[in-house]
């Protein structure tokens, strides 16, 4: 059972995921950009999670990294994808649950030297579910359960957007 984690950066998952990721610097299993990654074989895995990943694709820029996935998974394989909720953050932060900090860095990503960390675009989940399903051919895309998912460190707060897409 193949488990991929597709921009892993400085939040690898524990064996037996295989992290990947184009910065050499976060030492990664693979590095790789996640739109080419021919080392892995045509419906070879069962999980990739985009774990704060898909955010730091401008608009319309992902559609290449959604397609690879879709074509290393297998059929009934899942994409995981976790974003920050833009409208929940937004609404939050309104009524003043959050700080101006923790809203701006979801905004905007945590710059830590590389333009790669800022965050180029943003999601609610009509939008991401319309993106991911019109960027490849899914058996179904819909909210993400939260079911546990082993050796995966998944941030879980309010604000952030969990969907899935099965192939």
């Amino acid at each position: 059972m193949l488990q991929i984690n597709v921009g892993s950066g400085q939040r690898p998952f524990k064996k037996p995921w295989v992290n990947v990721d184009m910065n050499p610097k976060w030492r990664p299993d693979v590095v790789a950009d996640g739109a080419s990654m021919p080392m892995f074989e045509d419906g070879s895995a069962d999980v990739i999670v985009l774990h704060h990943t898909l955010e730091h694709f401008g608009c319309g820029e992902a559609t290449p990294l959604i397609q690879e996935c879709n074509r290393i998974l297998c059929r009934g394989g899942s994409l995981l994808v976790f974003v920050p909720d833009m409208r929940a953050l937004t609404q939050m932060w309104n009524i003043g649950r959050l700080t101006t900090q923790v809203f701006l860095t979801n905004v905007y990503g945590a710059y830590m030297d590389s333009e790669a960390d800022r965050h180029k675009w943003g999601y609610d989940r009509p939008s991401l579910i319309q993106f991911l399903a019109g960027a490849a051919s899914w058996a179904t895309v819909h909210a993400f359960d939260w079911r546990p998912i082993p050796a995966a460190d998944i941030a879980y707060d309010s604000w952030i957007l969990a969907v899935e897409a099965q192939k």
